[in-house]
């Protein structure tokens, strides 16, 4: 599966709406008025309506529907309000801060918490690589525990499963296959992928990176794999490992992704100001599925 399969299952004919908190930025604008121009989405802005008006103007968005906040704090509730009530299919972050925009979600009275932790979850479709690649987290969750990375697998594999229509094959990675009692991710690896392979899921770990992509080098390596070369769901050991491999696919491989912040009831979207427009797309397209 590449991303061109996922647009093509994307409800033009119905589509999903998204919530946008409190958007005063032209490169806001710029991939909402992409992404609804093609149809994949409908608009809901939460912000100062002055503000809006002429940034949708400028950027050719329409039939969007404008919610007077008039703070970044009343944007964010009122956009989650509504999604309590069942308007809105995802929550995407404007121009307010990373840590205002989450918090109210997590309200467990009234945001809209649903897991254990949010993480994030990378889409890519590396050219060097067959299928599609799922990368966490790279984004989110900088302390890593056993727990933690067990939440962040139960988060990725509702998406992986939603997008491929299967089981995604999970590799949990190490820098070794071996356990390493100086390497604590190397044993949170294989009991992970021990616990993950009892519930039906083709799962190893620890692996090595060029395991996980390359069946040649598990022959030359001596290791025995059934998912060496075909794996979907990559875990990282931790949120700088998974980053940098990210960028490098990004910056040296011109690969294109997409990414979500998964754990809540509706997907999350945090776009970055140095994301291409391919990717400000992808990321939305990536909520509506």
């Amino acid at each position: 599966m590449r991303y061109k399969d996922i647009y093509k299952r994307v409800n033009t004919r119905n589509p999903k709406t998204v919530n946008v908190v409190f958007p005063s930025s032209a490169a806001v604008f710029e991939a909402l008025a992409t992404a609804s121009g093609k149809g994949y989405i409908m608009t809901r802005l939460y912000g100062v309506p002055d503000t809006i008006h002429k940034l949708a103007d400028k950027s050719g968005l329409q039939n969007y529907k404008m919610i007077k906040s008039n703070t970044p704090n009343e944007a964010i509730w009122n956009a989650i309000a509504d999604i309590r009530k069942g308007k809105g299919d995802s929550l995407m972050k404007g121009d307010i801060g990373t840590a205002s925009f989450l918090s109210p979600i997590l309200n467990r009275e009234k945001g809209l918490r649903k897991g254990k932790l949010l993480s994030h979850i990378a889409v890519c479709d590396n050219p060097g690589y067959h299928k599609l690649l799922f990368l966490t987290d790279g984004a989110i969750n900088i302390e890593l525990d056993l727990e933690r990375k067990r939440a962040i697998t139960d988060n990725a594999i509702e998406l992986t499963e939603r997008i491929l229509g299967k089981k995604p094959k999970i590799a949990f990675a190490a820098i070794i296959e071996k356990i390493n009692p100086k390497l604590p991710e190397t044993g949170e690896a294989r009991i992970l992928a021990e616990e993950y392979t009892q519930k039906g899921y083709e799962a190893e770990g620890p692996i090595a990176l060029d395991v996980i992509l390359n069946a040649e080098a598990a022959v030359k390596k001596g290791i025995d794999s059934a998912i060496t070369g075909n794996v979907d769901l990559i875990i990282l050991p931790s949120i700088t490992s998974c980053n940098f491999m990210l960028k490098q696919m990004i910056e040296l491989q011109q690969a294109p992704v997409g990414g979500l912040i998964l754990g809540a009831q509706v997907p999350l979207i945090l776009l970055s100001r140095s994301d291409r427009p391919s990717e400000k797309l992808n990321s939305i397209v990536l909520s509506m599925i």
